[in-house]
């Protein structure tokens, strides 16, 4: 944003004289008895379950806790089911979160802490990840666009921890209840150099965001955001905080739970509004899966069913409706099944305190803080989004098939749009995938296992195998579907999986680094604090400066050298995909000049008109397949030779020089002769 990166620049020109040394840190019961004792305290707007047809399953999802759906009786459902282990799951998984917890620092022996909760929180989302399902294929899915969302009040968690420990006592709060809250907010403007964004609360149109403040001055103070520009914000909308956990030392620790527990490069966004906002986040859509911790006050939820008009709009990314451009006005999403989006209403909860909501990435959905309840004696909603973020960082099989393919010099027939990519990463969800079957496309677009960084791919045969194969699956799908041709070799797809772990790895742990460097500066300003506690004027409201020390330790500048080298990563990555035919390219001369020998060394496309070996002896033939660096070839005759080397065939016609191709799939004549316009510009250079 402009206007952050004018508070950046201020402050930078007035730490000058600071060394450029960043400081980082060195360290590093029966549940069914459980959601039958609360379903009388269940705090939802209706008081009916919402039920869908997955029609791919034949199963019905009820998304809501209530009477209706969880009685004595003993009915069941997948997402009772689904319920019920999570809190199995949790329970579990609480012993090794505060052993995690310790290790770490944030708890002494035999305590329990927030930051091992959150961490238990994640391992029984993984393990239920793992769970759901026998195979691959299996319907049941917890994320993306086949997953199922899921409300747990505070009690259900409260006494799923009394268990763990066996408590009989129990308060109706869980171990995160009282962990962030308003006061902490103010703290961290005081202590740092903080960002955030006022969303739009327009829920006819896309929503957008805004800078929350200006700088008011040229000095650093004068560009730091204030807490009453935040107040003032949120007097007309939702103040985000995005990648929050990297800046606030109380929120590193939630959020290295989240990365650790799940071994994902995780990420924490904060949400604060204001009680009666009546559109806090207009309808949208995620990129994530996420995880919804209400921190303090309430916020009604409203969730629903993928749209399925991506037919009509396959320039519409799945994970990204109802922002910016994009809109998925409220009243068309609740038109139901046989409404222009074909969404249904899934979910109606208000969380509070404690709650927790689980919605998968491309499920839309709404906020609001319009409160019925008469006893609500809150001024201000805070929810922390914790983001399980495969799809940010290719950790899903639409990538590993493209990097596949582009790896091999292989024309992906799914690619988007050249215009989409002119000035951002390229999007891979949006043109021809949108138009596939939609079980297809689900397929397709799924994250690959949650343990896939956990497992090292060369010495796991029987965890890749597997998933090998049903990328093959899925390919082949895809050509059939699309009515292309081009091939990827199982070899292919293990390089691409093996170059996919070693990407996301290191993303994992720069992830980590950053979360235990903001720790660590937390620490530190609490021993700051205590060491000169006993020299401070209580009665003096004078605003403390900061040292030199204490501004090199700030946020805006601890954090950028890890976004830095996220971004080395992800062109390395980018490099390495382009290098599996950086030779042949390469012999190409400059500006062009082909080189003499450029029949057997010029890159080669399916298609291409060749003279093949043939028992050592060329014969008229047109390339079928392109299998990493070898070939297959379709004879003049029908005769087919597989695996091929270059050297082996020679190219009739020179290529081309302009090797930009044209995809117009899905655009409006405006967006084709606009383009054009674009490689017209880009030839006459």
């Amino acid at each position: 944003m402009r206007s952050s990166l004018l508070r950046a620049s201020v402050a930078s020109v007035a730490l000058a004289i600071i060394p450029s040394e960043i400081f980082l840190a060195n360290a590093f019961m029966s549940h069914s008895s459980l959601v039958s004792s609360i379903t009388s305290s269940s705090r939802h707007f209706t008081t009916h379950a919402s039920i869908i047809k997955n029609e791919a399953c034949n199963t019905k999802l009820y998304s809501t806790i209530n009477a209706e759906t969880i009685s004595s009786n003993g009915a069941s459902s997948p997402s009772m089911q689904l319920v019920e282990q999570f809190l199995s799951q949790y329970e579990a998984s609480l012993e090794e979160g505060q052993q995690w917890a310790n290790e770490f620092g944030f708890a002494e022996k035999e305590e329990q802490s927030a930051e091992g909760s959150f961490y238990s929180i994640f391992r029984a989302i993984r393990g239920m990840d793992s769970k759901i399902g026998v195979g691959l294929e299996d319907c049941d899915k917890l994320l993306g666009l086949k997953g199922t969302p899921f409300y747990i009040p505070v009690a259900l968690l409260a006494k799923a921890e009394s268990a763990s420990i066996s408590d009989s006592s129990n308060s109706g709060t869980n171990m995160f209840s009282n962990f962030f809250h308003f006061p902490h907010l103010a703290t961290a403007l005081e202590e740092d150099f903080l960002d955030a964004q006022r969303g739009s609360t327009d829920n006819r149109k896309g929503w957008q965001v805004s800078e929350v403040s200006q700088p008011t001055g040229s000095s650093f103070d004068d560009a730091r955001m204030t807490l009453s520009q935040v107040k003032t914000a949120l007097e007309s909308g939702t103040v985000i905080f995005n990648n929050i956990g990297a800046h606030i030392p109380r929120l590193a620790g939630p959020t290295l739970a989240c990365t650790d527990a799940l071994s994902l490069p995780g990420a924490l966004n904060m949400y604060v509004t204001a009680r009666g906002m009546r559109t806090s986040a207009p309808p949208h859509t995620d990129r994530q899966d996420v995880l919804v911790v209400q921190m303090e006050g309430a916020k009604r939820w409203r969730v629903f069913t993928p749209p399925t008009d991506g037919d009509v709009k396959p320039n519409a990314d799945p994970f990204a409706r109802g922002k910016g451009e994009d809109s998925l006005p409220l009243h068309t999403l609740l038109e139901g099944k046989e409404g222009r989006l074909g969404t249904e209403l899934l979910m109606d909860v208000v969380t509070r305190e404690g709650d927790i909501l689980f919605i998968p990435a491309g499920f839309p959905h709404t906020t609001d803080t319009v409160e019925d309840a008469d006893d609500a004696d809150y001024d201000t909603s805070i929810h922390l989004t914790f983001n399980i973020d495969t799809h940010v960082w290719d950790l899903d099989n639409l990538s590993v098939r493209n990097v596949a393919l582009r790896r091999s010099g292989v024309k992906d027939v799914l690619a988007p749009p050249s215009f989409s990519s002119s000035n951002a990463e390229i999007n891979r969800y949006i043109g021809k995938v949108n138009q596939l079957p939609t079980n297809l496309r689900s397929q397709l677009i799924d994250a690959l296992p949650l343990e896939f960084l956990d497992v090292t791919p060369n010495d796991n045969p029987a965890f890749v195998d597997p998933i090998v194969k049903y990328l093959e699956m899925l390919h082949s799908m895809v050509n059939e579907a699309t009515g292309d041709s081009a091939a990827i070799s199982a070899n292919s797809l293990h390089e691409a999986l093996g170059r996919i772990h070693s990407y996301g790895s290191s993303i994992l742990d720069i992830h980590r680094d950053m979360y235990l460097a903001a720790v660590e500066v937390g620490r530190l300003r609490s021993r700051e604090a205590a060491m000169t506690a006993h020299i401070k004027d209580s009665s003096s409201s004078a605003k403390v400066k900061m040292t030199p020390e204490q501004m090199q330790r700030l946020s805006l500048f601890r954090v950028r050298p890890f976004f830095e080298q996220i971004d080395a990563a992800k062109k390395e990555l980018e490099q390495w995909c382009v290098s599996g035919n950086m030779a042949a390219s390469s012999s190409s001369g400059p500006s062009g000049q082909l080189d003499a020998n450029w029949q057997f060394t010029a890159p080669l496309k399916n298609g291409d008109e060749v003279e093949a070996d043939l028992g050592g002896a060329f014969f008229p033939a047109k390339v079928s397949q392109v299998v990493g660096n070898t070939y297959n070839v379709v004879f003049f005759d029908g005769d087919r030779s597989d695996g091929l080397e270059r050297d082996q065939i020679k190219l009739l016609n020179p290529p081309s020089s302009d090797s930009d191709e044209m995809d117009t799939t899905g655009l409006t004549k405006k967006e084709i002769k606009r383009l054009k316009k674009k490689m017209e510009k880009k030839m006459r250079k």
